[in-house]
């Protein structure tokens, strides 16, 4: 081999090197760069999502307050009485009676038809103008 043949080889080599090397850059280029991308849309979204989740957080928080409220005595003790009209023992429940003015009913008036005069025919009504009345 001669001294131009292995320098020959050397600049293939170089190139394919130069090359892979290229090829390389720019595939990690592309990957980085949708890696950007799919951080920018993920950000996007816990933009979105954040304020959804705190709102969950504070009705779960809200109910489960409700639910301990419903678990309590006090709870029954407000149904009993608001709703069930109960009363304790030494308690007497007094259902006040409101007197209410009875309004008497106005007669409807019934509406009578008032009769229409049936049409002339058409020959009478013509003989009528052509005589002036």
């Amino acid at each position: 081999m001669t001294e131009q043949e292995k320098n020959r080889k050397i600049r293939r080599i170089s190139y394919l090197l130069w090359g892979l090397l290229a090829t390389m850059v720019i595939l990690l280029f592309a990957a980085f760069s949708r890696a950007w991308s799919l951080q920018q849309a993920l950000r996007k979204k816990e933009a979105v999502l954040i304020p959804m989740l705190t709102e969950q957080a504070n009705e779960y928080a809200t109910l489960e307050a409700q639910l301990t409220y419903v678990h309590s005595d006090a709870y029954v003790e407000e149904w009993a009485q608001g709703n069930a009209k109960m009363v304790h023992p030494e308690e007497t429940l007094v259902i006040p009676r409101i007197a209410t003015a009875t309004v008497t009913p106005t007669p409807k008036l019934t509406d009578t038809p008032i009769p229409s005069p049936t049409p002339k025919p058409f020959w009478q009504r013509w003989w009528e103008q052509i005589r002036g009345r």
